[in-house]
């Protein structure tokens, strides 16, 4: 017996005893589900700098509300983002008043609303769904849940999806809870219906009505399906619509304030209904099937299960449970792939649960299966039709992704990098050799450990690294020493991303005019001037009859949200002669001669 069998024998054996002893001792399960959830968000919400510019909009927006002591004022350099509920900054501020004024320029102060709604919704998923599927498979349906890539950015990054994966998992298993019911039991329990309500208006809150949208394509799903809606009844929709709009109405009655008595005023009819969907826009009309792409990379590891459970669930929908999750993922995938406005990044997370559950199903069979203990006694086991891959082959790709995204984003590699990534290879690579010789139970070990290495390992680690995709940062890790002789503002030519707001405040949004100024009075000042916009500040230097003082260093970088790279020269302006000390790396030194002609069609926009 080769080693590789010997190890997956004794992987699945040790797994099944785990998983069985965590059934039965729930407070345990609930500390070990708790634990991976803050092992896999938490180092990405300490080390990742600022990622998206919705998250530095949102992050921004609340530190001024801080700062002006403010609950209804959110607006980001002058402008009331109509389509942007208010609960987000409530929940962030809340962070800063609890942490104190010293962590308000911190953008991990604004992200523990999302870890902590990240690391519920999984504890959620758990234990709402345990009294449905039994303790083993919540157990099971809420690591695969946790480890998943998007779950786990949204619960690291400062937007509104973090928190809102608690209501999500709330709304939709109250609802599944009271829809699958037997009489006399769950469709009577009030707290089901009312934690229901209340979850919905927390939504609305934090995104509109994107899941007051989700349960409703669910239910008219369920009625193509069963043709009846009165076990509606038991949600108690009078008392609990009522509840819900209570909780929502603070955001319309802020709305109304600023927008001239008549919430959403002067917003277009078009826009209003998009926006009805959710907070984020979408910048581009999304191509066919991008959502069902972001759902199979969403729900990886699992998504090697995804064709069987959704097919189990097919041939299973006489079963409530079953029929409710096929309404849930199916309903809203069809809602996201005609309807939805909003980037898949934003909306997807929505379907996870249900496929987390209804992985659970087919891969955790009921014990008076005799086939399923036949085959792998009390382990789970690998349906059919499940996506096999070589493992030497997974290793290969793996190894062949990590390596080649590294060396494009220009990471400084290093051994703890490189150690990490060898782990994660041989985890991931050892759960294809499980699913290759049916060692269901093992694959769940060894890929539950990959991906809870992989993503905080990525966030933590590998990302900070990449010196390519991160302009902001990079220009102020070149601009360190210089800024203890210059402390005067910081100007950025050719990048208006918030992330540079962020990094050096609001003079990085300057333009031609306010750098050429500041060089011709000797303003103790630091310009960052992309190579594309160099003839227009000679030609504005010219018209104030002063000359561009010498460049001091280059930085070259890309901007990731532009898809563009960037060639920033960095001067000082004032008139005293900088200290020795203040000068920069020879890393930033410049190898690149300025153009002659403006080129604007060129520009990074």
């Amino acid at each position: 017996m080769s080693t590789s069998v010997s190890v997956l024998q004794r992987l699945e054996r040790d797994t099944v005893r785990l998983l069985d002893f965590l059934a039965l001792r729930p407070g345990f399960a609930a500390l070990v589900l708790g634990a991976l959830a803050l092992f896999v968000y938490l180092p990405g919400v300490i080390m990742l700098s600022p990622v998206d510019r919705t998250e530095v909009i949102y992050t921004l927006t609340s530190q001024k509300m801080l700062a002006q002591d403010t609950a209804i004022d959110a607006s980001f350099d002058g402008e009331h983002f109509q389509f942007r509920p208010i609960g987000i900054y409530w929940f962030q501020i809340a962070a800063g008043k609890l942490l104190g004024e010293w962590s308000w320029d911190d953008v991990i102060t604004y992200r523990l609303p999302s870890l902590l709604g990240g690391v519920l919704a999984v504890l959620a998923l758990w234990w709402l769904s345990r009294p449905l599927i039994g303790p083993r498979r919540a157990i099971i349906a809420a690591a695969l849940f946790a480890v998943s890539p998007i779950v786990a950015l949204q619960a690291t990054l400062a937007i509104p999806e973090g928190p809102l994966l608690l209501t999500i998992v709330i709304t939709q298993l109250c609802l599944m809870r009271i829809y699958a019911s037997e009489p006399q039991e769950d469709r009577h329990e009030l707290w089901l219906a009312m934690a229901f309500w209340v979850a919905q208006g927390v939504s609305i809150l934090l995104n509109a009505l994107a899941v007051p949208i989700l349960s409703l394509v669910t239910v008219v799903l369920l009625y193509v399906f069963d043709r009846r809606l009165a076990w509606l009844r038991c949600l108690r929709p009078l008392t609990g619509v009522l509840l819900m709009c209570a909780i929502a109405a603070p955001w319309l009655l802020i709305r109304a304030h600023f927008d001239g008595g008549v919430p959403f005023a002067g917003m277009s009819w078009d826009k209003f209904i998009r926006a009805l969907g959710g907070a984020q826009n979408m910048k581009w009309h999304a191509a066919p099937l991008t959502f069902t792409l972001a759902i199979l990379l969403g729900t990886l590891p699992a998504a090697i299960f995804l064709f069987p459970a959704l097919r189990n669930l097919w041939q299973t929908r006489s079963l409530a449970i079953e029929r409710f999750l096929f309404a849930w993922i199916v309903g809203y995938w069809l809602y996201l792939e005609l309807i939805a406005s909003k980037p898949a990044l934003y909306t997807v997370q929505a379907i996870f649960p249900a496929i987390a559950l209804a992985i659970a199903l087919v891969i955790d069979p009921t014990r008076s299966s005799s086939q399923a203990q036949a085959k792998t006694g009390h382990g789970l086991i690998v349906p059919p039709q499940t996506l096999r891959m070589p493992w030497w082959l997974v290793a290969i790709g793996l190894s062949g992704i990590y390596i080649g995204g590294l060396w494009l984003a220009g990471a400084v590699f290093d051994w703890t990098i490189a150690l990490v990534i060898a782990v994660v290879v041989a985890m991931l690579t050892l759960s294809a050799a499980a699913i290759l010789r049916n060692y269901a139970t093992a694959w769940f070990a060894a890929a539950v450990s990959g991906f809870a290495l992989f993503i905080p390992s990525t966030f933590a680690l590998v990302m900070p690294h990449m010196e390519i995709g991160w302009p902001a940062q990079r220009m102020e890790e070149a601009l360190a020493p210089l800024r203890r002789c210059v402390s005067g503002p910081v100007g950025v030519i050719g990048f208006r991303e918030p992330s540079a707001t962020f990094a050096f405040g609001r003079t990085a949004y300057s333009n031609i005019p306010a750098v050429a100024d500041w060089m011709a009075a000797g303003d103790n000042a630091i310009a960052l001037v992309d190579d594309r916009w160099q003839p227009d500040l000679d030609e504005a230097l010219a018209a104030r009859k002063t000359s561009k003082p010498q460049r001091l260093g280059c930085i070259e970088t890309f901007n990731v949200m532009r898809g563009c790279p960037l060639h920033f020269s960095i001067y000082a302006a004032g008139r005293e002669k900088l200290d020795p000390e203040c000068q920069l790396s020879e890393e930033y030194a410049c190898t690149r001669s300025l153009p002659a002609q403006a080129d604007p069609d060129s520009r990074c926009r």
